[in-house]
């Protein structure tokens, strides 16, 4: 990557997301449509400035996949539509590793894959411990209470989830060990950061519902936002 070119692709990204923390954090959640949509753009205009072609393919389908399986998990209730814009727009603004931190995966010995990779598994980390500071207290006060419990439903798919997890970071990591010589899927540092964030995940999980009651947000439906996920389980059917 051009010094220049990738200079101007970290101090734009920055830019970019530093403006979208800032509307995230002052007007409600609501990120301006436009901050994702000229990330995109932005990306996009680099890649072709570039002239290299085997990049803006490989960017773009990495790009266009991030789109399509965040849109399905956007459609579910999961994650807001700005945060697909914005993963997509990390994806083209920096389709590789930036220089600075090559040292770092050069050592761990790692196969080169997509930055925003990278981010995402890192930012659902610091996701998933902000979600458990703010509502593992509560969720034990309402278990040690009676209020709530462990039911079947609920342990299933997170014993489910956490094991596939752990049998997959086990396998990859376990390759490394084996096969010293290749280059590896993850590292064990990242193995274990993988296999911490789907223990979490998982233990999450088990008090879906409480997170769920505690999360959700009486408003009146003149206060109600493009952005926001309506609890549809929550809303009582219309009387006749």
């Amino acid at each position: 990557m051009e010094p220049v070119i990738e200079f101007v692709r970290i101090g734009s990204m920055i830019a970019f997301l530093s403006l979208a923390a800032y509307f995230d954090i002052f007007n409600r959640k609501n990120v301006p449509v436009v901050i994702p949509y000229a990330m995109i753009a932005f990306g996009l205009i680099l890649n072709l400035a570039t002239l290299d072609f085997g990049s803006l393919i490989s960017s773009a389908t990495v790009a266009l996949l991030i789109l399509t399986v965040g849109y399905i998990v956007y459609r579910t209730g999961q994650i807001g539509g700005a945060d697909v814009l914005i993963f997509t727009g990390i994806a083209l603004l920096m389709p590789s590793t930036p220089t600075p931190f090559y040292p770092v995966s050069q050592a761990a010995g790692v196969l080169e894959y997509p930055f925003v990779f990278s981010v995402f598994i890192v930012s659902g980390f610091i996701a998933l411990i902000g979600l458990a500071v703010q509502y593992i207290p509560p969720i034990i006060r309402a278990f040690i209470s009676g209020r709530t419990k462990i039911t079947a439903r609920q342990a299933l798919p997170a014993i489910l989830i956490s094991v596939a997890y752990l049998g997959a970071v086990f396998f990859l990591t376990q390759m490394c060990v084996t096969f010293p010589s290749q280059r590896c899927v993850i590292s064990p540092i990242q193995g274990i950061l993988i296999s911490a964030l789907a223990l979490l995940a998982g233990f999450l999980m088990l008090f879906k519902d409480e997170i769920s009651l505690q999360m959700v947000e009486w408003v009146s439906y003149s206060k109600i936002d493009e952005e926001d996920v309506i609890a549809l389980s929550m809303l009582k059917p219309a009387l006749g």
